[in-house]
């Protein structure tokens, strides 16, 4: 188990939360100030948003602040109209802004050389072991997030970087147990309805076993499980060949066509951004930068070999 799958999951989340849009789903007109999204879950009240339409530079409209989010039903409620009409049509994308700027790159590890900024860096520091079980080992790894600005930039730059560093820890914090890779993705046999326990999958045989993590999710929700129970013909039950069942009820609606199905190989128990450090100076007083220190602890089988020769 390496670290670098921890690294391309810490980046993936930090993705998701730097580079916040959803398109519209309904025409917007001069004075609106109700937009309904496709994905209201990353955006907050307070939050610096910008309309644009999609694959035309220069198009957009800034200086927009949300006043309230219904994550229910998708709507932002923005604190004043829109001075523009937007359609669908056009491709219509809100965005998250942070002082009108945004991120030019994500990167793993600690380059010399990053050739624009904003930057991100994702940098692995340690990794350390203990025994948990009599047949297990708590692996902990310590990473560094670190955004950079250009010092040039000075009370913006700095405002950014601070509230970048937020915007992170905020995502950070939201996904306690990442998904790491190694993980399998498969599909549902059949619709779930809020409170089925037992649930049909395509291709179960390739992946499953027992108890295992198993995560549901759409484009708008995601429910984590474990399987207790894999059904065979003998239980004489629809769908038996395909069908398992879950520790508990399931929350959410899923529909089969739109859902997937992640079955993780490895389990991270227990993350944080445990400290932040704001206005740092690097790299000869060129650049600004706030560091967020993240750690995650996860759970080892070790497979001791006794009969491992000792001399060859």
């Amino acid at each position: 188990m390496a670290m670098i799958e921890i690294l391309d999951s810490v980046r993936r989340i930090v993705f998701k939360w730097v580079n916040t849009a959803s398109r519209i789903q309904s025409n917007l007109s001069i004075g609106d100030t109700v937009i309904s999204v496709a994905d209201s879950r990353r955006f907050s009240p307070g939050d610096q948003v910008m309309l644009k339409k999609g694959g035309a530079a220069g198009v957009y409209e800034t200086g927009l602040i949300i006043d309230a989010v219904d994550t229910d039903n998708h709507l932002i409620t923005l604190s004043v109209g829109t001075l523009n009409d937007w359609t669908i049509a056009e491709d219509t994308i809100l965005i998250k802004t942070i002082e009108e700027q945004f991120v030019q790159g994500i990167y793993v590890g600690d380059p010399d050389v990053i050739p624009r900024f904003p930057a991100i860096t994702v940098n692995g520091l340690s990794r350390t072991s203990e025994w948990m079980t009599l047949e297990s080992t708590k692996e902990r790894y310590q990473i560094e997030l670190t955004i950079y600005v250009q010092s040039s930039t000075h009370e913006k730059g700095y405002r950014f970087c601070c509230a970048m560093a937020d915007e992170i820890q905020k995502g950070l914090k939201r996904n306690l147990f990442p998904l790491v890779a190694d993980y399998n993705i498969t599909t549902l046999g059949s619709d779930i309805n809020v409170g089925d326990v037992n649930i049909e999958l395509t291709n179960r045989d390739d992946y499953v076993s027992y108890p295992r993590r198993i995560i549901i999710e759409d484009d708008y929700s995601t429910h984590e499980n474990w399987i207790t129970y894999i059904f065979t013909e003998d239980d004489n039950v629809s769908g038996a060949n395909e069908s398992i069942r879950l520790a508990d009820c399931v929350p959410f609606s899923f529909d089969k066509d739109e859902a997937s199905v992640i079955i993780p190989d490895r389990f991270i128990f227990n993350s944080w951004p445990s400290e932040m450090q704001y206005g740092s100076i690097h790299k000869g007083e060129l650049l600004k930068a706030a560091k967020i220190s993240w750690f995650a602890e996860e759970e080892e089988i070790q497979s001791l070999c006794r009969q491992e020769p000792k001399l060859r």
